[in-house]
């Protein structure tokens, strides 16, 4: 496979923007401007990859169980994170394996990654994902932190 780039996907990454277009086709920052994320694949197939909007709000209570449903929801709403294996299938196809999310949906699911990388920067994008009702195309840029 001359075109694999998942051994030069091995490292850690942090996340320059995670964007998609509306309706209308205005180019959205999916959790704000200021998100945050990381993104790790290592030689072994293993990856994980996590992001938040910036500012999350904290519980009242000190008790990580202790959220009310709305801080809850909240904190939810506000963050991803899942971890598994990861595969290339084709050039530049790359097949997130699923084995624990924060969503419960995609627990033991694959998710499949578009991904250009070029230099220190790496661009995935998502086939039509389902979000409040609509199917969304996401673009999540990262650049690399290690090698």
């Amino acid at each position: 496979m001359t075109d694999s780039i998942k051994e030069r996907l091995i490292g850690t990454w942090r996340l320059v923007s995670w964007k998609y277009r509306d309706a209308e086709g205005n180019e959205v920052d999916y959790f704000g401007k200021n998100a945050e994320g990381i993104l790790m694949y290592d030689a072994y197939g293993n990856m994980n990859a996590q992001l938040m909007r910036a500012n999350r709000t904290a519980f009242v209570s000190n008790d990580i169980n202790g959220g009310t449903p709305q801080e809850t929801k909240v904190a939810f709403d506000s963050y991803i994170a899942y971890f598994g294996k990861y595969e290339e299938v084709r050039p530049s196809e790359i097949v997130h394996k699923v084995r624990g999310s924060l969503f419960p949906n995609w627990f033991e699911n694959n998710q499949l990654r578009y991904a250009t990388l070029s230099e220190n920067q790496l661009m995935l994008s998502t086939p039509p994902v389902p979000v409040d009702g609509v199917e969304i195309v996401f673009h999540i840029t990262w650049r690399r932190v290690t090698d």
